[in-house]
């Protein structure tokens, strides 16, 4: 298809408009990724393509849900797939990108100073053992449980928050203290065959 077109095609499926530089922002974001990888493995995926299709649109697919919240916060962000293009999206948001991986965060950082990105907060370190950061939403995907996730990241969600966690179809419902499910919602993304849910705890 083309990285091009498989960046529109995902924008359209989603209903999310873009302009000229998001587009350009997003297929920047995909072609540096793919080449960092080559080097130091930053993600499973080899193909612009795959990686487009597997990662970049589970961020669209989310994108509705936090597109109106003022912070964010991605934790085990990895190579930023959520948080990197949920920023180009919204480019008012404030977004605080997690990752106990080095290498991952000096990525995400090359791609701060190339996009100029002014609030947008690559952080390297374990979520447990930072400053709570009081955002409206916690997101995650592929960070072990849920009641790991909420444990570790639900400190820094502030009170009326949400957390919103992608999950594979075979991930089961945890009460976790502090926090309700709201609504459990499986999705399928474009071009592809796994069936998945997206979890949305709120915190009381």
């Amino acid at each position: 298809m083309g990285l091009e077109m498989a960046v529109k095609h995902g924008l359209i499926s989603f209903d999310i408009p873009y302009d000229g530089d998001v587009l350009k922002n997003l297929c920047l974001y995909v072609t540096e990724l793919t080449k960092w990888n080559r080097k130091i493995n930053l993600v499973g995926l080899k193909s612009e393509d795959v990686i487009v299709v597997d990662l970049l649109y589970d961020a669209f697919y989310l994108y509705a849900y936090v597109k109106k919240a003022v912070s964010v916060l991605d934790m085990g962000s990895g190579a930023g797939i959520l948080a990197i293009p949920l920023k180009i999206l919204n480019k008012e948001m404030k977004v605080f990108s997690i990752d106990r991986t080095l290498k991952k965060i000096q990525f995400q950082r090359h791609i701060q100073r190339t996009l100029k990105f002014n609030t947008f907060f690559p952080i390297h370190g374990r979520i447990e053992s930072i400053e709570a950061l009081n955002v409206q939403c916690l997101i995650a995907k592929a960070f072990g449980s849920t009641l790991s996730i909420l444990t570790k990241g639900g400190r820094h969600v502030i009170k009326g928050g949400h957390a919103f966690l992608l999950r594979g179809m075979k991930r089961e419902v945890e009460c976790v203290e502090g926090f309700v499910l709201q609504n459990l919602i499986p999705y399928t993304l474009p071009d592809s065959a796994k069936a998945r849910n997206l979890f949305v705890y709120q915190r009381y």
